[in-house]
């Protein structure tokens, strides 16, 4: 636990025989910072820790899921290849529309509100979602989980900033990339659990469930836990001070305080709060503190647009678009393309070429009189499993060695690494090689956005930081959406067109690399 406290508002005098009493005295308001770093780090901290798994999982359940449900659902909801494509950028498309609208309404209901109606009505998309019967049915429940989603993973975010100082803010977002990287791999293990059994009953002879439905069923429940979790957490201090509501933020700190050092309330040493109240509070009328959020987003969005970002702008978001529309349509489609290779090897008894193996996925001329799946594909779990520890390896590895080569090279090696492995999926003889081409493309790639995050930030000044991102974010998605509709016509069209054009456009990402400015060892403006 630690116990240190800024010197900038304390005079602080430890008791060399008992170090847990501390004696302060105090002069004048506290700021945030000071009352943050005044209420520890301890048991409140880590249990907030334990709150991000099921929260950060939530976001990756709702987009994730649908891409091992479909080779399994395919004859029972009569899904086509490009059904299959829409169900999977349907997610994507509802957090694209819902991008600016939940931080809006994050800024005026507060974080906590948004967090537990957020995920509760999350969980009750994923219900209908995990009880679909047709096409329409799911198209719908996963646009609208995409669009729910968006506020409360978003809130989270925010909220684990805003109960931590500066000296651990950087460290507990690390520790929520690694919950979010576990939960990559959870989501093929309990495919991997539940899929291949055979399960099939009716409710009262109308809803027919199976394997599936339960698959999606469990996986729900980590959007209830979460919204039933955040009922008992408090309302982000800072959110608070925000609105002038001081006193209600000072009992915040002092529940901190006192669970993460095991004294009293009172015992807590900030006696006051400086205001800084600069928006309306919540007793204002609903249309004043709209105004006021408008003008407000209007305001931070505009120097966007003038000429001296307008460029950097641009050029951000045409990576992201790129970068993510060939990352995520991969990853969206491994699934299926594990599943053509499992059918293959289980039909004919050994492994081929990519392109003998995928002729599962394209239809024939001739019509179908029959729909079958394969359920004995356990080796799709197991491979994607391998896929998502292998991106978890090349992350830690990209760790140690970034700090001694910039940024820009890295994600240059990186975009090209991912390319030529993307495009040599197509020349792929056997089972063990197209592994490793797809781990290689997906776990480069994958270093390579979040290096485009980064740089991102760099690019911009901390007024219009998180504007940019936002508008980053929203092209990458719709990268996402335009990437996984398009793929089952290039599957279509013929077997090198989908891995060359995943190719190409992760070497057009690394191209864009050329103009961006040399950021290393600048400091944040």
């Amino acid at each position: 636990m630690d116990m240190d406290v800024p010197p900038m508002k304390f005079k602080v005098t430890k008791v060399e025989d008992d170090p847990k009493i501390i004696r302060q005295s105090i002069s004048g308001d506290a700021d945030f910072e000071t009352a943050i770093s005044a209420a520890g780090f301890g048991k409140f901290n880590f249990l907030l820790c334990l709150c991000l798994i099921p929260s950060a999982w939530s976001q990756l359940f709702e987009a994730q899921t649908l891409a091992f449900v479909l080779p399994i659902a395919e004859c029972d909801l009569d899904l086509t290849l490009e059904q299959k494509g829409i169900l999977n950028s349907a997610c994507f498309a509802g957090m694209i529309l819902s991008s600016f609208i939940w931080g809006y309404l994050s800024d005026i209901l507060g974080r906590k509100r948004v967090m537990v109606y957020g995920y509760l009505m999350d969980w009750c998309c994923m219900i209908m979602a995990s009880f679909s019967q047709s096409f329409a049915i799911m198209l719908t429940a996963k646009f609208l989980g995409g669009f729910i989603i968006n506020g409360p993973f978003s809130a989270v975010a925010s909220l684990l900033s805003e109960f931590h100082s500066s000296k651990y803010r950087s460290r507990v977002q690390l520790v929520r990339g690694i919950i979010v990287a576990l939960g990559s791999v959870t989501i093929p293990l309990l495919a991997w659990a539940i899929l291949p059994r055979n399960w099939n009953f009716s409710i009262s002879g109308y809803v027919a469930i199976h394997s599936w439905n339960i698959y999606l069923l469990v996986c729900s429940f980590s959007s209830l836990t979460s919204g039933l979790i955040f009922i008992f957490m408090p309302e982000s201090p800072k959110f608070l001070m925000s609105k002038g509501r001081n006193e209600e933020a000072l009992d915040v700190f002092r529940r901190v305080y006192s669970m993460n050092y095991g004294k009293p309330k009172d015992q807590y040493p900030i006696k006051s709060l400086v205001n800084e109240c600069c928006l309306p509070d919540s007793t204002a009328s609903f249309r004043r503190q709209s105004v006021h959020i408008i003008r407000g987003f209007i305001g931070t969005v505009k120097p966007l647009f003038t000429r001296q970002y307008i460029f950097y702008l641009i050029l951000t978001c045409v990576n992201g678009f790129m970068l993510l529309m060939s990352t995520n349509t991969l990853k969206l489609w491994l699934p299926q393309l594990l599943q053509a290779v499992n059918d293959y090897q289980q039909s004919y008894g050994g492994s081929s070429d990519i392109c003998n193996m995928l002729e599962t996925l394209v239809p024939a001329n001739e019509t179908k009189t029959t729909c079958e799946v394969n359920l004995n594909n356990s080796s799709v779990y197991i491979n994607s499993t391998l896929i998502g520890f292998a991106q978890v390896a090349v992350f830690g590895l990209v760790a140690i060695f970034l700090g001694k080569i910039s940024e820009k090279i890295t994600f240059g090696i990186l975009a090209v690494i991912s390319a030529i492995a993307s495009v040599s999926i197509y020349a792929g003889q056997n089972i063990p090689t197209l592994m490793a081409l797809f781990a290689v493309s997906l776990s480069a790639s994958g270093v390579c956005a979040n290096i485009s995050m980064t740089l991102t930030l760099e690019l911009f000044p901390t007024s219009i930081r998180t504007s940019a991102l936002s508008l980053n974010l929203m092209c990458a998605r719709l990268g996402s959406v335009i990437g996984s509709s398009v793929f089952p016509w290039l599957l279509n069209s013929g077997c090198l067109p989908p891995f060359l054009f995943i190719g190409l456009l992760t070497f057009g990402a690394g191209l864009t690399l050329i103009l961006y400015p040399n950021t290393k060892g600048k400091t944040l403006k």
